[in-house]
C-alpha cells in the first residue's frame, strides 16, 4: 500500500514460497512511499518503506528571449529562458559562444531555467543555447536547444565630416566623407547643404561618401551630415564649401624653439596667404625644392607649416614658400619673402643665469640699504654740529674778546690829541 493511503491491492492464502509481486505503471502521480503488510497466524508485520521517484525524460528544449528578438542597446537588460516540452527533476546549463556560462562571469545571473543580464555590453553579444537534463544521478537524459543570436547595439557617436577635392575632366567635385567612430550598422546618413537635406543614404558601415559639384567663385555653402539610428540623430561638424582662388600676398613667419639649455631644438616656418580655399605649397631651401611634389591642404595636412627638427649647419640658409591653387595646375605661383635660418644658441646654462640674476639682486639690495643708512644719519650729524657751535659761543666771556683793529687806532688818535 501507499503511505497515508488506502491499500492498493490485497492477496490472501499466498504460499510462502511464492511471494506476491505487484506491478505498477508509473505515472507522475505514482511518486511517493510504498510498503507492504503481512498478516499470518494472527500477527501482522510491516515491511520497510520504499521511496519511489517518477522521472519524466526531458525533451524539446528551446530558448525564449525577452525582448524578442534579442536585440538591445548597451546598458539595457536581457532575459533568456530555457523551456522544455516535457520533463521533470530538471537542471540547466547555459553556453555563450559554446563556452559554459558560470555566474558571476560577465555579470550573468543564473536562476532556475533563466539567464539574465542587468546591463548589456558588447561582450554579451553572440550565440547562446541551453541544455536541460534530468538531475537524478543515474543515467540522466539531456535535451539541448538550438542557438539564439544576441545582438548588442552600440550607440552612435557624432559623425565627423571631412572633404577631399578632385577634378574630373573640366569639372570639380568635393568628396565629403561622413564617418562615426562607434555605432552599430546599418546607419542612415543625411547630407545637409545650407541647412537643407540634399542626399540620404543607408550604409552597412559607419562611413559614407557624398559628392558635391564645385565651381570657382561659387557662393559659400555650409555642409553638414547627420547620422540616424534607432532613437538617435547626431549632427557632424560644419564645413564651408567654396572655391576662392589663391591671391594677395604671402607671408613667411619664423619661430625658434629652445630646449632647457637655451639651445635651438627646432625651427618652425609658417607660410600664410591672404586668400584662397585650396592652396598648394612648395618649400624652397637656398632656391632648391625640399620635396618633389607640392603639398595641398585638400588632403587635410598642415602644408603651410614646415618644422626643422635637425637644426645643423646643413639646414642653415634662406627659406621661401610658393603658393598656388591646388585645383588648377596652370595657375601661377605666388612667392613669399625669404627668411634666414641661422644658429642662435645661447651657450649659457640656466643655473648660471639664475645665479647671476640673484647676485645682481643682492648687490642692488646692499646698495639700497647703504643709501638708506647714509640718508638717515645725515640730519643727526648736522644737528649735533650746530649744538656744539652754540655751546662754544656761550662759554667765551665778553671781556676776553679782543678789540677790532679799527678800535685800537681810534683810541691812539684821541690820546695824541
Amino acid at each position: 500500500m501507499k503511505v497515508k493511503d488506502t491499500p492498493l491491492t490485497t492477496e490472501k492464502n499466498v504460499p510462502t514460497h511464492q511471494p506476491p509481486i505487484y506491478k505498477l505503471k508509473a505515472i507522475t502521480t505514482s511518486a511517493g512511499e510504498y510498503y507492504c503488510r503481512v498478516t499470518a497466524l494472527g500477527k501482522t508485520v510491516t515491511s520497510n518503506i520504499l521511496h519511489l521517484q517518477v522521472v519524466i525524460p526531458v525533451s524539446g528544449a528551446s530558448v525564449v528571449s525577452v525582448p524578442s528578438p534579442p536585440t538591445e542597446f548597451e546598458g539595457s537588460s536581457l532575459a533568456l529562458y530555457c523551456e522544455v516540452q516535457k520533463g521533470s527533476h530538471l537542471s540547466y546549463t547555459w553556453f555563450h559562444n559554446r563556452l559554459e556560462v558560470t555566474a558571476p562571469l560577465l555579470t550573468y545571473n543564473l536562476s532556475g531555467n533563466s539567464l539574465t543580464v542587468d546591463r548589456l555590453t558588447k561582450r554579451h553579444a553572440g550565440s547562446y543555447y541551453c541544455s536541460a537534463w534530468n538531475d537524478i544521478g543515474i543515467n540522466p537524459r539531456y535535451s539541448s536547444s538550438s542557438e539564439i543570436h544576441v545582438t548588442v547595439k552600440v550607440y552612435l557617436t557624432a559623425p565627423k565630416l571631412s572633404i577631399a577635392l578632385f577634378k574630373e575632366n573640366s569639372n570639380y567635385y568635393a568628396n565629403l566623407s561622413c564617418e562615426s567612430a562607434q555605432g552599430t550598422a546599418p546607419v542612415t546618413f543625411v547630407l545637409l547643404l545650407s541647412g537643407q537635406e540634399a542626399d540620404r543614404q543607408v550604409s552597412n558601415s559607419l562611413s559614407i561618401w557624398f559628392s558635391v559639384p564645385l565651381m570657382v567663385g561659387m557662393d559659400t555653402v555650409t555642409a553638414q551630415c547627420r547620422a540616424e539610428a534607432t532613437y538617435q540623430q547626431l549632427n557632424s561638424n560644419t564645413i564651408h564649401l567654396e572655391m576662392a582662388p589663391v591671391g594677395g600676398t604671402v607671408h613667411l613667419h619664423i619661430d625658434y624653439l629652445y630646449n632647457t639649455n637655451w639651445r635651438v631644438a627646432a625651427v618652425r616656418l609658417q607660410c600664410d596667404v591672404s586668400r584662397g580655399t585650396f592652396p598648394s605649397y612648395h618649400w624652397l631651401h637656398n632656391n632648391s625644392l625640399l620635396q618633389q611634389s607640392s603639398c595641398s591642404t585638400i588632403s587635410g595636412d598642415q602644408c603651410n607649416v614646415l618644422f626643422l627638427t635637425d637644426v645643423t649647419r646643413v639646414n642653415f640658409g634662406y627659406y621661401q614658400c610658393h603658393v598656388r591653387d591646388s585645383f588648377e595646375d596652370n595657375s601661377s605661383w605666388i612667392q613669399s619673402d625669404t627668411v634666414l635660418v641661422e644658429g642662435l644658441d645661447f651657450p649659457v646654462n640656466i643655473t648660471e643665469v639664475i645665479a647671476v640674476v640673484l647676485c645682481c639682486f643682492l648687490l642692488l639690495a646692499m646698495i639700497g640699504s647703504l643709501l638708506c643708512i647714509l640718508w638717515m644719519s645725515g640730519p643727526v650729524v648736522q644737528s649735533q654740529h650746530m649744538t656744539l657751535s652754540e655751546q662754544h659761543r656761550e662759554a667765551i666771556p665778553m671781556a676776553e674778546l679782543s678789540p677790532r683793529p679799527e678800535n685800537k687806532t681810534m683810541a691812539a688818535k684821541e690820546d695824541f690829541s
